[in-house]
């Protein structure tokens, strides 16, 4: 049976990976960012089952302006992907050099706008959806293993978090709708760095993280519920 897919952040890098294989799989899929990229427009062009939204996730307006016309007519989101955020390597410097004035803009993408979109989806979500978050292993506390990068890990933790209450709250209602938390690995895209690109022993292609990813999202029975923290290749991470 075809599915309804929602990819935040489905324009470029693992979003956009994520994206083309829900669609080779005949899926209906619903693509959000900020803007369209080349290689999404080539693909959005010659596929009928592909719809862009264009939205800034770090300002409720302008995602509820997005929404206003579309979520009527979705039904039921079999699958939402939470893709979208940002990273930025001049943060990725010790405390005396850290801008800590870029850490307000970095939450209200990283965690805030993943909430914005869940609100904004919620009629949506329904017993079965699944949703998944793309966090990361930097939003551990256990297992940090940093002494930098202030504003992204502490994004990432707090996304974290946004995602352990939000499945109370569908618990409590009760609701079955299931939310993991993934580890998408040292992706070979912008976002990664040119290092991801000079080491692929230890990073991932964007298709291969989104291939493991999608699996985990279809595999969602057969997952316990207290695995919710794992990176894609079903390896369980500490909170």
């Amino acid at each position: 049976m075809k599915k309804k897919i929602l990819v935040t952040g489905g324009a470029g890098g693992l979003g956009l990976a994520i994206v083309k294989r829900h669609l080779s799989l005949g899926d209906k899929v619903w693509a959000l960012d900020i803007e369209a990229s080349p290689g999404f427009s080539a693909l959005f062009e010659k596929e009928s089952n592909l719809t862009f939204i264009k939205c800034d996730i770090s300002k409720t307006a302008n995602v509820q302006a997005a929404f206003k016309d579309i979520t009527p007519g979705i039904g039921k989101l079999d699958i939402l992907y939470s893709c979208a955020g940002i990273y930025s390597f001049e943060d990725k410097k010790l405390l005396p050099e850290t801008i800590l004035d870029n850490a307000a803009i970095m939450y209200e993408i990283n965690a805030v706008g993943f909430l914005r979109i869940v609100q904004e989806l919620l009629c949506t979500l329904q017993d079965g959806s699944v949703i998944m978050c793309i966090t990361s292993e930097a939003g551990s506390v256990s297992e940090n293993w940093r002494d930098a990068e202030y504003n992204y890990c502490m994004s990432k933790a707090a996304e974290n978090m946004a995602c352990v209450i939000l499945q109370k709250y569908f618990d409590n209602i009760p609701q079955n709708t299931r939310i993991i938390c993934i580890h998408p690995g040292w992706l070979r895209t912008p976002m990664g760095g040119k290092a991801a690109f000079e080491n692929p022993e230890s990073s991932v292609s964007p298709e291969d993280s989104a291939e493991g990813i999608i699996a985990i999202a279809l595999d969602i029975e057969n997952i316990p519920k207290e695995r919710m923290y794992m990176d894609y290749k079903r390896n369980d991470i500490n909170w």
